[in-house]
């Protein structure tokens, strides 16, 4: 069977890159109608770097599959951080996260893994989410699944189908 990946979806950083074009835009129109000095021009120029490093920023989070599963494992790809494996061969079963009071807008699958399996460390890009993991789960690891291109409920059905018992 081949490979589904599975991408993070550009809506999410598409505002802050409309933003960032819109302050480099003006910046750019600003400094060629007035005759600013040095420190207008820095500004101008911090303004339009930021702009397009937010601009490569969303086309490199939509170009990169965020998670890709296949027949024996998921790999997870971290920004900054070497991929992460799950292999469903050392998984007991996944679940699906509730509604969390303090971070309502996101939703994770949760991995607890065999019991000969050591504990993996708990990995959130947040601070806020390590917290909430650590308090409100007694889940292994979990996957936060918030902004993808795929219903949560399908993916936590085609993960929970390929855990072998």
């Amino acid at each position: 069977m081949e490979d589904i990946r599975i991408y993070r979806i550009v809506w999410k950083n598409l505002l802050a890159a409309i933003a960032c074009l819109t302050l480099t835009a003006v910046s750019i129109v600003d400094s060629i109608n007035r005759n600013g000095g040095p420190g207008e021009m820095a500004v101008g120029l911090c303004f339009d770097l930021i702009g397009l490093f937010v601009l490569y920023k969303t086309v490199k989070v939509r170009l990169r599959p965020y998670l890709t599963i296949n027949d024996k494992c998921l790999v997870q790809s971290r920004p900054n951080y070497p991929n992460h494996t799950v292999r469903f061969s050392e998984v007991d079963h996944f679940e699906l996260s509730r509604f969390n009071i303090l971070l309502p807008f996101e939703r994770d699958i949760l991995v607890y893994y065999k019991k000969d399996k050591d504990k993996q460390k708990v990995y959130s890009p947040t601070f806020f989410g390590r917290i909430a993991a650590k308090l409100f789960s007694s889940a292994d690891e979990y996957i936060n699944i918030s902004g993808i291109n795929m219903k949560p409920q399908e993916l936590f059905d085609l993960l929970s189908e390929r855990v072998i018992k």
